[in-house]
């Protein structure tokens, strides 16, 4: 039977899923920021260098308009220092119960935070391995990452200090040990977890955390 325009009309018309339908389905739309990070990951595996990206090149390859970075961020400057605080803020997280609850840490509580901190770097091992890079040329670049590597250590004194006030850390466990611990996984993964295998990744993980370990608990009696 040949339809009516007056009949077509009252077909029923599927609505346009909205944020409230997209977040009820388990969709999420990438902000900006993320878009962004997402873009400047992938230009960089393409072999561009951080220092020469335009602005223009990461809107493009986000697919966005420059009206629309320019909302978000004053210059590239600004976009680099939301970017080192993504990833910041990322393995903070990553570390577990080690950062988040040291009251209740024990060894294996490193090796997991070890392991969290490892698979976050490999994931953004495009920015990080740039940034690292940059930083001998560039001292804003170069106070972003030392800020990063600085925001990380001074979490790890806290814990450090929670467990040798519950009497289980070695005598000798103190800031400058959660320091150079720090310090040398962020260097360790930045050099060395980009590109390593799963199975490559967790014999790092494993050799890091149990230095750590040997580093903050006592024997065990």
């Amino acid at each position: 039977m040949k339809q009516t325009a007056d009949s077509a009309q009252r077909l029923p018309i599927k609505p346009r899923p909205t944020r409230k339908t997209r977040a009820k389905n388990g969709e999420r739309k990438p902000s900006v920021e993320e878009r962004l990070i997402a873009a400047t990951e992938r230009l960089l595996d393409q072999g561009h260098s951080f220092g020469a990206l335009t602005v223009e090149q990461l809107t493009s390859e986000a697919g966005m308009s420059r009206g629309t970075f320019y909302l978000h961020f004053r210059d590239k400057g600004e976009l680099v220092a939301r970017l080192m605080k993504v990833v910041t803020d990322e393995i903070v997280v990553s570390t577990g119960t080690w950062l988040a609850h040291a009251e209740k840490a024990d060894r294996s509580d490193i090796i997991a935070a070890v392991d969290g901190v490892a698979k976050t770097f490999r994931k953004h091992h495009a920015i990080v391995a740039a940034v690292s890079d940059m930083a001998p040329h560039d001292k804003n670049v170069a106070g972003l990452y030392e800020q990063m590597m600085d925001t990380i250590a001074q979490h790890c004194r806290r814990s450090m200090a929670i467990v040798k006030s519950k009497g289980k850390s070695r005598d000798a466990a103190n800031n400058d040990v959660a320091d150079a611990l720090a310090w040398m996984i962020l260097l360790y993964c930045t050099r060395f977890a980009g590109k390593q295998s799963d199975r490559n990744l967790k014999k790092i993980t494993q050799s890091l955390g149990y230095i750590c370990v040997s580093s903050i608990f006592a024997d065990e009696a």
